[in-house]
């Protein structure tokens, strides 16, 4: 007889020092329950979280009382979902941290700051305390569009053996390829993919069976499947276009940034654990476009699932037959957690099955419980 399959969502909510923070969420997946525990830590000024591989650490970013960018670590302890204080530091970026990441071997961290256009690297220890500085990786470049005027890293990913480090520049349309030198801690840039001029690579996730790299475009929703080779070049693959031509765009103005009106605003990108499947949002469209890989690792488009929110973060269970998306304020949407599961007789292929309203919701990790 199958367990009971429970998760928990680990929320990140931007807001001030009492509203901002990480709350826990819980979801029942066999009894379609999806709740609010707490809120677990009060943070002001929430910008990102990571979770360790062995899902036992919580990373986050918030802003101190004097304004400055902080990174906090916490120890999830139990299956009730109590998190225990580590450590924190005060990061040395520009006051725009918009990825943080952490790498599979649980000794490294990455801190991307958008307004920086720079990767701050951080060491971990092995009971997941934030340990010493380990280096500030600036990027150079620009590209065509008015927010290309410079390089704006929007992301960094870890390969699964730890040792390079993908870095998604949405300003110079690059995906830098970060390698250890030397078994040493710090990384150095030895190659790089060139994204289409003015389409700003956003997201990236790996297809643990292919090889290739899956790249999301914020700008042109577009999604590229490529890879390195040995001599540090790149083949690519694959350029497809996911936007919804049938739809005029956003149902407003996006955020506070001044954005177009019809700004497709691409948002997140996932590969279900069987590599069957790739998922991706469109925050303009309120869309999730599921995705099938084929043999050969090229992708065509399988169906659109319409969305209640601006989907900025996408993640699947371990069967990648639940998928997790939470949409941010921007639009109409204020902040939703919605939840699809896989029906195998739906044209659609996912269903919409439960929803709940997270006000200033951001970004979010699942931990599977067993």
């Amino acid at each position: 007889m199958r367990s009971k399959r429970r998760y928990e969502i680990w929320t990140g909510v931007k807001g001030d020092d009492k509203h901002g923070g990480i709350y826990l969420y819980k979801y029942e997946a066999d009894e379609n329950k999806l709740l609010l525990v707490r809120q677990e830590v009060q943070l002001r000024g929430f910008t990102h979280i990571a979770m360790s591989s062995d899902k036992n650490t919580l990373l986050v970013t918030g802003k101190t009382d004097a304004d400055q960018d902080v990174l906090q670590s916490y120890r999830i302890v139990d299956q009730n979902g109590s998190l225990i204080f580590m450590n924190e530091t005060v990061l040395h970026t520009a006051g725009d941290v918009c990825h943080l990441s952490i790498s599979p071997d649980e000794k490294i961290i990455a801190v991307t700051d958008f307004a920086d256009g720079a990767v701050h690297f951080y060491e971990m220890d092995k009971e997941g305390k934030i340990g010493a500085f380990i280096q500030r990786l600036e990027f150079k470049g620009s590209s065509i569009s008015y927010r290309q005027d410079r390089a704006h890293p929007h992301s960094a990913f870890f390969t699964a053996d730890s040792k390079y480090c993908y870095v998604a520049d949405f300003g110079s349309d690059k995906v830098w390829i970060l390698e250890h030198k030397n078994n040493e801690k710090t990384f150095d840039i030895t190659g790089s993919w060139s994204a289409p001029a003015g389409s700003g690579p956003r997201h990236i996730a790996f297809h643990e069976k292919n090889g290739y790299t899956y790249t999301i475009m914020e700008m042109s929703a577009q999604i590229a499947a490529w890879k390195a080779t040995k001599c540090a070049e790149t083949e690519e693959l694959q350029i497809i276009n996911i936007a919804n031509h049938e739809l005029p765009g956003n149902f407003g103005e996006v955020g506070e940034d001044g954005l177009p009106q019809h700004y497709m605003a691409a948002g997140d990108i996932a590969i279900s654990k069987t590599g069957e499947f790739i998922a991706a949002s469109v925050r303009g469209h309120y869309e999730i476009v599921i995705l099938r890989v084929l043999p050969d690792g090229r992708m065509e488009i399988a169906s659109r699932l319409p969305v209640r929110g601006a989907v900025r973060t996408i993640r699947f269970n371990k069967e990648g037959d639940i998928l997790f998306t939470l949409g941010e304020r921007m639009g109409h949407s204020t902040g939703i957690m919605e939840i699809f599961k896989r029906k195998e007789d739906d044209p659609a292929l996912f269903k919409s099955v439960n929803q709940i309203d997270i006000p200033d919701a951001f970004v979010c990790s699942i931990k599977e419980l067993a």
